[in-house]
């Protein structure tokens, strides 16, 4: 899955017009874990990044005049190549996917009863599903009844005034600075990775190394593994992903698809670095202070209590 021009589906400039258009669909030229929509050099949408298992049993179907369609995809990974293939069940109606002039791609039903071409799907299908549409460290909630943009865990929104009326690109920012290496991480499940990752191979077989991996590095500030040993991908092993910069294009999903990561591990301050799960919180810092001030006023009035208590015995003793 290739990423230069030549190997890009094309669209063309217009209705009636087949030369080169605007926008152009295609791997990542970089790790071809991912595809991209561009509008020219401008990045328009991203996939989210397969993670190494094909898809079983997967497939959409829709009613068109009652006809009804089977979507099954396999995808190929080994050492030589990695593609993905694309069948319909039998008797389904012709069949095509299209990247049209004005920027999405469509799969398209041909149907005998209206003799045209009928929409399927299409993608972006959601404001969210354009290009860091949420902005640095927001991400696109589509397990909400209507899908929005929210800060990841331990952000808040850069410009209140902004986000409040629906300008997310601005993005978020961290309610407490990171301190270093000392902080742990908290794991996100059913996220859509960010982008701009850098894959680390040498010396991972396990989510330990790839956790060690970003702990040991202080601008390290997320990062996702996935296991591929149970797979039939014949590709390698593990993946780990990890984010020296800010995170980009991030996304929250009801269901993992084939491309989505388990889970987006973030680095927070006031996480314990030893497990990265237990949080030594301002409350924790709060509370602890005040419990020990409760224990001791306690003490006190127990002392008092039995110091007044035993004067009181002798007053009545000597009369």
């Amino acid at each position: 899955m290739p990423g230069s021009n030549d190997e890009r589906l094309i669209s063309w400039k217009g209705p009636g017009d087949p030369s080169p258009g605007r926008f152009s669909y295609g791997a990542d030229p970089v790790t071809a874990l991912q595809l991209l929509l561009w509008d020219g050099d401008q990045l328009v949408a991203r996939s989210a990044v397969w993670t190494g298992y094909p898809v079983r049993s997967d497939y959409l179907a829709v009613n068109t005049s009652t006809e009804l369609i089977l979507y099954q995809t396999i995808i190929i990974d080994n050492n030589e190549e990695m593609y993905l293939t694309y069948n319909v069940s039998d008797g389904a109606p012709r069949t095509r996917y299209v990247l049209t002039y004005y920027g999405e791609t469509q799969i398209q039903v041909w149907s005998d009863k209206s003799s045209a071409w009928a929409l399927v799907e299409k993608w972006p299908s959601l404001k969210c599903d354009l290009y860091s549409y949420c902005g640095p460290y927001g991400y696109c909630d589509e397990t909400a009844a209507v899908p929005t943009c929210k800060c990841l865990d331990g952000f808040e929104p850069t410009t209140i005034q902004e986000w409040t009326a629906g300008r997310f690109s601005a993005g978020c920012r961290r309610k407490e600075l990171l301190r270093g290496c000392g902080d742990g991480f908290l794991a996100l499940p059913g996220m859509k990775t960010p982008d701009r990752f850098v894959l680390v191979s040498t010396g991972i077989s396990r989510l330990e190394d790839c956790t060690a991996e970003c702990s040991r590095d202080c601008s390290c500030v997320a990062y996702a593994y996935t296991n591929l040993s149970s797979s039939s991908s014949g590709g390698e092993v593990t993946k780990c992903m990890v984010w020296t910069g800010e995170l980009l294009d991030t996304g929250k999903f009801t269901v993992g698809p084939a491309y989505a990561t388990d889970r987006l591990y973030l680095r927070l301050a006031g996480l314990d670095a030893d497990d990265g799960k237990t949080a030594r919180s301002n409350a924790v810092r709060i509370v602890l202070p005040l419990l020990g001030s409760v224990v001791l006023v306690v003490i006190c009035v127990s002392l008092a209590w039995i110091k007044f208590k035993g004067t009181y015995s002798v007053s009545i003793h000597a009369i």
